[in-house]
């Protein structure tokens, strides 16, 4: 009986920590499609509407992701607080402040860095911006195919594993 009850709690250990695994690389992406739903409605917004760039993180910041529109909010009340702030380095404040909670790796930050400071410039920015928008499609597109891939692995080494360590213990 004990050996049964063993063989129950390895076996649910493993599956719940390939779950854990799928679940955050689900995380993973869709954080990325939200920086990408945010960086597309602030170029649309500075485009068409024309509004100072702290009032268009504010804009943006509504309905969004909680860790998202925090990380939004901030940015813009320390643009409003000085109004001579590098907004560069407040979006990588924003970003470190949250290093646990965002899962996204140095890259992807890296890239939604350059987009964020691409929208600020005052002149044309379309051009550096698509640059940034093509760059962040092809991270959520290889995203998307390294999910559907390790999902899959996730899966089956962790049952594997769980058996594995059965007979092991038997």
């Amino acid at each position: 009986m004990l050996k049964a009850a063993g063989i129950v709690l390895i076996l649910t250990g493993a599956v719940g920590f390939g779950r854990y695994l799928s679940v955050s690389l689900g995380r993973y992406v869709s954080q990325l499609i939200e920086c990408r739903e945010i960086f597309v409605q602030m170029d649309a917004g500075r485009e068409y509407l024309r509004l100072p760039y702290a009032q268009l993180l504010k804009r943006t910041a509504k309905g969004k992701e909680k860790l998202f529109a925090e990380i939004l909010t901030e940015v813009a009340d320390e643009m409003e607080k000085n109004k001579e702030a590098d907004a560069g380095m407040l979006w990588e404040q924003a970003f470190c402040k949250r290093k646990r909670e965002i899962l996204l790796g140095k890259e992807e930050q890296e890239i939604l860095l350059s987009l964020a400071r691409s929208l600020l410039l005052e002149t044309d920015h379309t051009q550096v911006a698509k640059i940034y928008f093509m760059q962040l499609e092809d991270t959520i597109k290889r995203a998307m195919e390294e999910k559907k891939e390790k999902q899959k692995l996730y899966g089956t080494v962790s049952i594997l594993f769980g058996l594995f360590l059965v007979i092991m213990l038997l």
